[in-house]
């Protein structure tokens, strides 16, 4: 278990960094492939911040500044050979960014309900749904952004292949592509105080996705980071600017700062100094941050405080890490940081050999040994070991090679079976939050890895947290929901075995009660009792066609479910008043639609508790959905000309925003009001 301690420590040093801290904290060392403790790297010249200490969860390695470009240098060179590939940071795709956002209860759970996410305050309209975000007072970027009285607006053929803040999927990094094969930028100031009669006030030139706050817009494009005033909404004026010079992962806006991380690879040839903000910010390879121990290198991380009025950054660490994702669970008093580890195939294939099948002469044992004792890869390490064991076989008559090479086969994957939750595992590592002042208190692991943010939830002194096994030798995948004590990150209780052969595709937890979505075939959706965190219980199990990638509280007794069945755009709607026994009260499936920006991502879902509807984007259509009186039904479908990425709603009047243009609905009589051209 020791491994996952050291891959996690370049994540917390990003969390620190998020909410103003420089707070690091110590790891324990990693194992080599052979299972042992391995060398600490040179240490001359560096830094160290932390003290070595003893918790429960294992021997914690101190965390280091580097202190000379060459300590950088050697660091890395070790820590690439460890990678599984040997290849360029800039050809390595990160399929989620961070997540820092966090469930909270149904009571104030507003999602686009209300005015909050960032808006600044008007006295009119009485009512303004906003981004779809998990926690008041943390915002989202996003593509849309509104204060009420105007919106801001990146369309999605300006906005969606920004290589930023893509929940899922693997979006085209228009920054590598000549100028001449860039889509249209730009983003459009719109005055919607006029529902009748909107208009666009003005075009600010940059694109990206949005943070918005006070007379303030941030855009986070491809190439820069701007802020603009935006008082005057008929003439905003940039304020100032920070060229990206790497790939930003993520940012939040809170109480008026930008939290900004960056991501550049590293190479053998990478040069020193780091510049993730061009020649506006500089840290020198030595002041970068490394765990005491080697882990594998490809990538350093770069978080930024920066000042959402004046640019201004107000604090920054860099430090090594992977570009393996991550999620992360905010709550009011803290932040879970997971990093998901898998043990190699070279290190199971040689322990196997060298402990297990019985049948291994003593040179190959000793040739493993050897091969496991390298710096290289496990990838390598990998192909190594197959083609010693190959070469043994060769040298053996055709009967025995082939007695001998179907002994293996099966108990090897009996041996992998058998440690299927060893294989993969999730370290966990709470940081404190006390106002400003950050602490880790405590780590942790758990099996298998965490499908997104939703996967987390703390409640009442426990951290919950639902992760999928992946299928290993003879094991079919499976799913587990842990709770752990939230200070400390002690097991208290799990659930276990849900949906053997399945894997997680959503999971909402509202109270006491965890709902989960496993597919495979058909889509069981399992209700979980965590009234006592000490013996979880699975109450309930209904099992019925297609899947749900995203659920949404709608009261006490109804959780929604959108997803697909047969290809199509499914939503239903569970009875869940009887925890034993969940069944469903309506579903509908969109026939002519195979496809919502809801799958991609929840900022895309919008509901309207006042008018009982959701909003879904639906390719050119905006489909309203009504979830009253215990059905689904279709309230209207509103044709656009071009892809619907958002809606959102001012007052009585539902905005829907498309490529080239954006509709407006009266949600009265859910007549179209009127069409606002933006290619005008």
């Amino acid at each position: 278990m020791r491994t996952q301690y050291t891959a996690v420590v370049f994540v917390a040093l990003l969390v620190g960094s998020l909410v103003g801290a420089g707070t690091v904290f110590a790891v324990a060392p990693p194992s080599s492939d052979d299972g042992s403790t391995q060398s600490e790297p040179d240490t001359a010249g560096t830094t160290t911040v932390s003290p070595v200490e003893e918790s429960e969860t294992g021997t914690r390695s101190a965390v280091a500044q580097f202190g000379s470009e060459a300590a950088f240098d050697s660091y890395v060179r070790r820590g690439l050979r460890r990678t599984e590939q040997h290849q360029p940071h800039s050809q390595l795709v990160v399929r989620d960014g961070l997540n820092l956002t966090m469930n909270v209860p149904l009571a104030t759970n507003a999602a686009t309900d209300d005015t909050g996410g960032g808006g600044s305050a008007v006295e009119t309209p009485s009512r303004v749904g906003t981004t779809n975000v998990q926690v008041a007072g943390i915002d989202e970027p996003d593509v849309v952004k509104t204060d009420g009285r105007n919106f801001y607006y990146t369309p999605a053929r300006a906005g969606s292949p920004v290589p930023i803040f893509q929940p899922q999927g693997r979006p085209t990094d228009i920054s590598a592509l000549p100028d001449a094969e860039r889509p249209d930028q730009g983003t459009h100031v719109i005055d919607v105080t006029d529902p009748d009669a909107p208009e666009v006030h003005s075009e600010i030139s940059d694109s990206g996705k949005l943070l918005q706050t006070g007379d303030t817009l941030v855009v986070i494009g491809h190439r820069n980071v701007t802020g603009y005033d935006v008082s005057d909404p008929e003439n905003p004026e940039q304020s100032w600017e920070r060229s990206l010079n790497h790939t930003a992962v993520t940012a939040r806006l809170q109480n008026g700062t930008v939290s900004l991380v960056t991501r550049s690879g590293v190479g053998l040839d990478t040069p020193c100094p780091i510049r993730p903000l061009g020649a506006d910010h500089v840290i020198a390879c030595g002041d970068v941050y490394r765990p005491e121990t080697q882990i594998p290198v490809d990538a350093t991380y770069t978080a930024l405080s920066i000042d959402a009025t004046d640019g201004t950054v107000e604090d920054s660490v860099t430090f090594v890490g992977t570009s393996k994702n991550t999620v992360v669970h905010m709550s009011a008093d803290a932040l879970y940081v997971t990093y998901t580890e898998e043990t190699s195939q070279a290190r199971q294939l040689g322990e196997f050999l060298r402990t297990e099948f019985d049948e291994t002469p003593d040179h190959v044992e000793d040739r493993v040994a050897e091969i496991q004792s390298y710096n290289i890869s496990a990838r390598a390490k990998h192909q190594e070991i197959n083609r010693v064991f190959d070469q043994w076989l060769a040298t053996l008559p055709a009967e025995e090679r082939e007695r001998l090479r179907t002994a293996f086969d099966r108990e090897f994957a009996d041996y992998r079976g058998a440690r299927q939750r060893n294989a993969t595992t999730t370290g966990i590592v709470r940081v404190g939050i006390d106002d400003t002042d950050l602490s880790v208190e405590a780590t942790g692991t758990v099996p298998g890895k965490p499908l997104n943010q939703f996967s987390m939830d703390q409640h009442e002194g426990t951290l919950r947290i639902t992760t999928t096994i992946p299928a290993v030798g003879t094991a079919d995948s499976t799913n587990d929901l842990s709770v752990l004590d939230s200070q400390t990150l002690d097991r208290r209780g799990s659930v276990t075995d849900m949906g053997v052969t399945e894997r997680v595709y959503s999971v909402r937890y509202v109270g006491d009660t965890a709902y989960v979505v496993t597919f495979r075939r058909i889509d069981p959706f399992h209700v979980v009792d965590l009234s006592d965190p000490d013996d979880p219980e699975e109450t309930g199990e209904l099992k019925l066609p297609g899947f749900s990638s995203y659920l949404h509280p709608i009261d006490d007794d109804h959780v929604l479910g959108i997803g697909k069945e047969d290809g199509k755009v499914k939503t239903i709607l569970f009875d869940v008043s009887d925890p034993s026994n969940p069944t469903i009260d309506d579903q509908r499936v969109l026939r002519t639609h195979r496809w919502s920006a809801i799958s991609q991502s929840h900022h895309a879902f919008t509901i309207d508790r006042k008018h009982g509807v959701f909003f879904l984007p639906a390719g050119e259509d905006g489909v309203v959905m009504n979830y009253t009186d215990g059905s689904v039904s279709e309230t209207a479908t509103i044709q656009t000309n071009g892809t619907v990425s958002r809606a959102r709603y001012v007052d009585d009047y539902l905005y829907v925003f498309s490529d080239d243009e954006v509709v407006v609905v009266d949600e009265r009589t859910w007549d179209r009001e009127t069409t606002l051209r933006l290619d005008d």
